[in-house]
This record gives structure tokens, sequence and C-alpha cells, in this order.
């Protein structure tokens, strides 16, 4: 027998097996009606193998023997797609609700008989049956993240890395970054400057500092011009000149520094865990970010301009703190991107693959430096006559060769110029595939696994917010049960339950409207189609909240409503039901 797709359940079946010269004992087939179906049950006495003895695949009376009387150790036999597998009833009892749960239930396929066969792919399944035995869900290799998703929805199982968090944990969460606990100005300040989901004025800030972070890099490349380092008055940008375009860099600048001050400063003074905000790197590129300008200010305020000018040491502190400010806003431009958080997540994983690289990649620059050293030193001395002295006069000069050859860049302004100096290059081309290849490799893995870590976290995330923004516009839902005047005609709002009167009009009211937008005469209408039916009858409800209530009387999960699905949408509006069943939903969706 064949296992359904998609919502149906799988058809049992009992195996016949033989082994060598063994005989089987089997009675006659006979098909009967079970929830449903027809199923063909082959009544599987035992089967004799030798010296083995017997072993039962089919009614389970040895394994009752071998493990005792509790119908929960018998032995179950799953084939999926042509794979056998076998476990105990008892493991399958676990995780109420999945599919295979269902199965050793009375009524279930796996209750009755001993044998079933699922038409799915079993290599997701031997990760299936694991999450029974051990609690832990592991993705299988070489399977798609859409596979897996439609294999675990098959089964009736929630992935737990796409479980959405609750509101409370999602608090505690909150806390352990360094949220306060307790309600004040302190924790409003921490959501402000922490949490872009916490209101509309932190999205808001959050785009400023993205903004900010963005254009004063693009002044300070700006700045670097000749004509506006120099103030040449020729060169013009809108009635600006060198010098007044400086200056308007300088007012934009002072403008960026003083709200990343006022950033830093006011995350620090909220945050409950000011050791651990000390101590983030993070925090430390935001200092860097800030500090040099104020040192800089400093300098120049305590220093007269003749010493400014003629303190060469001075001058290049200022170039530094100027080098710094401008790392710190590229490090901070890079809190918001979401691929420089992957990477930084792939090099703080991926240590002990960074330190083989390191000590590869330093033992090959001191081979190939030591040898093209040797090889060339001597050069001008043995071919020239010691004119044209060779480029390579010491390995530390060398190292710069070994290290643009090894990682296969080769520039070719330093290039060997006898037959000895040439092999050694060729084998420092070489040797950088193996010292760079493998280890690279690993950390082109680490940084796949990390990329779809992140774009998991996202999507939890996106569905977190969109549940949080249906269950507030939910709480100032009003006028569900109003729709009762347009069903019944009583010209006021419902309250209370339906008399059978009451329900036979809705039922052919709502028979009326599923017909009407039924436009493809399937019997199943889709979200669109209910938008439709809602608007039919006066009511203006949000799409991100009428998927909500589909999902809600959606009972047997196929994405659509049927004509009694309908008729059930209609009696819970009426009645006033509907909203809080949507309410029960999001809870229950949040807690996995």
């Amino acid at each position: 027998a064949e296992g359904g797709n998609g919502g149906e359940k799988p058809r049992s079946y009992s195996p016949l097996f033989k082994h060598g010269s063994s005989k089987s004992l089997v009675g006659t087939t006979s098909i009967r009606k079970q929830g449903g179906r027809s199923m063909a049950v082959v009544p599987l006495l035992s089967l004799r193998l030798g010296s083995t003895g017997l072993i039962d695949l089919g009614g389970g009376l040895l394994a009752q023997q071998i493990h005792g009387t509790d119908p929960l150790d018998q032995i179950v036999t799953i084939d999926c797609g042509g794979v056998v597998f076998r476990t105990c009833r008892r493991t399958l009892h676990k995780h109420p609700g999945s599919l295979l749960h269902g199965m050793v239930q009375p009524g279930g396929e796996l209750h009755t008989e001993s044998c079933v066969f699922i038409d799915r792919d079993n290599r997701c399944f031997a990760s299936i049956l694991n999450y029974y035995r051990t609690g832990e869900l592991d993705e299988p290799k070489h399977i798609s993240d859409e596979a897996w998703k439609h294999e675990l929805a098959f089964y009736k199982i929630e992935d737990p890395a796409m479980i959405i968090p609750t509101e409370e944990e999602l608090e505690l969460r909150q806390q352990a970054l360094g949220k306060p606990a307790s309600k004040g100005i302190r924790q409003k300040i921490w959501s402000l400057w922490e949490d872009p989901s916490s209101s509309r004025a932190a999205r808001y800030l959050m785009l400023i500092s993205v903004f900010l972070s963005v254009f004063a890099v693009c002044a300070f490349v700006l700045e670097t011009q000749p004509a506006i380092r120099h103030r040449d008055p020729t060169y013009t940008v809108f009635t600006f000149d060198g010098g007044g375009i400086q200056r308007i860099l300088n007012t934009f600048e002072t403008v960026v520094i003083v709200f990343f001050t006022i950033e830093l400063l006011s995350r620090f003074l909220a945050t409950s865990k000011k050791k651990a905000f000390l101590l983030s790197p993070l925090n430390w590129m935001d200092a860097i970010t800030v500090l040099p300008f104020y040192v800089g200010l400093t300098l120049v305020g305590s220093s007269s301009s003749e010493s400014v000018q003629s303190n060469t040491t001075f001058v290049r502190v200022l170039k530094i703190g100027r080098l710094s400010r401008i790392l710190g806003l590229a490090f901070k431009l890079g809190k918001y991107s979401n691929g420089v958080r992957v990477l930084a997540r792939t090099m703080k994983t991926c240590m002990a693959e960074l330190s083989i690289l390191a000590v590869l990649l330093v033992m090959a620059v001191i081979i190939i430096s030591s040898g093209i050293y040797f090889c060339e030193s001597t050069y001008d001395v043995d071919y020239e006559g010691g004119e044209n002295p060779s480029e390579f006069v010491s390995i530390s000069r060398s190292m710069y060769f070994s290290m643009i050859s090894v990682t296969t860049i080769g520039y070719g302004d330093m290039s060997p110029r006898t037959s000895c100096g040439e092999m050694v290059a060729c084998i420092a081309g070489l040797s950088g595939i193996f010292v760079l290849g493998l280890p690279i490799s690993i950390i082109g893995v680490k940084f796949e696994e990390r990329y779809r870590e992140m774009t998991k976290q996202m999507f939890i995330q996106l569905e977190l917010d969109k549940l949080i923004h249906v269950q507030k516009k939910l709480d100032a839902f009003q006028g569900m049960g109003e729709i009762a005047s347009a069903l019944l005609g009583t010209g006021q709002s419902f309250r209370g339950d339906l008399s059978e009167g009451d329900l036979q009009k809705l039922n052919k009211r709502a028979q009326e409207i599923f017909l009407k937008v039924d436009t493809d005469g399937s019997g199943e209408i889709s979200l669109e189609e209910l938008s439709s039916a809602v608007s039919e009858l006066g009511m203006d409800v949000e799409d991100d909240v009428l998927e909500v209530m589909m999902n809600v009387v959606d009972v047997d999960g196929s994405n659509s409503i049927s004509a009694y699905e309908f008729s059930v949408f209609l009696q819970k509006a009426v009645t006033g039901e509907l909203v809080q069943m949507c309410k029960d939903y999001i809870k229950n969706k949040g807690k996995g």
C-alpha cells in the first residue's frame, strides 16, 4: 500500500519475509475499512528461522514474550521509502500531536497492527525517529531547508529552531543583555537605543544612526580631496569654494560626533550590566569613533598654532586619531549589516582553523624567504661582477615576496633572476594552493552554517514581530459582533448563544457568500477569496489579522477554507469568540 501526501495518513500493510528454507504460516489476506480507507491486512502468525527461534513481524506475539506483556513494549516496523525502521510503541508515545504519536493511539495504524508503510524520504525519517528517541531534532545533511520543512509539516513536528519565543522569554533575553528589570526612564532609554522594534521612535533613531554613519564616512573621504584639504578658492561646488566645503564637512563631523557621544553615554547609563558593556568590543568601536575627536580638540586647544605646525609627533597623533575615527565609523556601520555579523561569528567559531592557517602560512613564508634569499643574494657577485645588486638583500626583505607569492597575488615588483630562485618561486606558488585552500574550504562551510542560522533567526524575529503586531490589532479590534445585523437582520450587535433559527439563517447566508466568492468552483476559498467574503459582510479586516483568523478555522491545515469552515468562521465572529480564539492561537504559537 502507498502512503498519501499532505495531511493524508499512510496506509498500513504487513509484509511477508522468508529466510532460507524456513517456512511461514500465514492466514488469508482480508480487506477491511479503517479511518475511511481500505487496507490490505495479512495476519502474519510466526516465522521459523531454524536455530534462531521464532521472530514475530506482524502480530507482535513474540515481542510480548521478549519485552513483557505491556503493549507499549511491543516492537513496530515502519517502512519509510523502502528502508525498514524498528522501534517500540513506547518511543512513539512521545511528542503528542505528531503523526507517529497519533498512529500508536487507539484507532491508529500502529495501535492495531505492527507494520506501516510511509512513502516519504527515508533520510529525513531517520532524523525524525531519532527525535522521538533522544528529543534532539537534527536536520539531515544534503537536504534542502524547504524539503526538511515539508517533511516536518507532514509528520506534524515543529522545528525547535523555529519556535517563536513568547514575550516573557523575549523580556528575559533582553534583561540578560542589560535591560533594566524595573520599569522607568532607564528601561525606556535602553529600549530606545537597543531595541528598534520597541517603538516607532526607536526605529527612526536607528535609521538616523545608519544615515549619519554612512555620510560621516563619505565626509571623511571628501576631506582628503586636495582642493578641499588645501582650501582652494578656485574650486567651487554650488557656490562653495574649497574652504567653505571644508567648514561644512567639519560642522557635519561635529554633529555626528555629538550624536554618537549622546548615544554611547545614554546606553552606558541605561544598561544594568555596565561591566559587560565596558568589555564589549562593539562598544569599544563606538568609543574609538568619538574619543579621537575630543583628544584632538584638547590637544589643539592646549597648544599654540606655531607648536602645532612644527611638532611632527603631534601631527601624526592627529592623523592616527582621524584614522581611528574612520575605522570606528566603519565598524559602527558594520553593526547594522547582517553579513558582517555572520562573518564575525564565523571567525569566532573558526579560531582552530584560523590558527592552523596562520601556522602554515608563517612556516611557508619563512621557508620560502630563506630559500629565495640564499638563491638570489649573491646574484650580482656571481653573474654581473658586483653591479646591479639583487633586490633580495635579506630574509626579512624576502618575506614580502614570499607572502605575495604564497597568497597567489604576485605583484611582479620583485622577481628572481636565477634558476634556483625561479624554482623557489614556483614552489611558493604551488604551496599557496595547499596552505590556503584546505583551511579556507573549512571556513567556507562554517560561514554557510552561520548564514543559515542567521536566516532562521531573522525569520523567527519577523514572525515574532508579525504576531506581536497582530496581537496589538486584535486588542484594539472592535465590532466583530456587529456583523450579526448584516447576517441575521437583528439591527444590533449580537450577544449570547445562537438559536436554532439564527443558525439556519447564518448557514444559509454563509452558503450564499461562499458560492459567490468561490469563483473557481473548487469548494475551497483562499485567503484572497476570504478577504472578498469579509468585504461582502461590510467588515474591514487587515490581511495579517485575517490570515491568523483563517489559520484558526482551517482545522485540516489545507491553507484554504471549506464551506463548513466558513460557516464556523461566521458563527465564531457573530458570537465574538473569534477574536479570543485568535489571541489563544498567537499565545500557543509563541509557546511552540
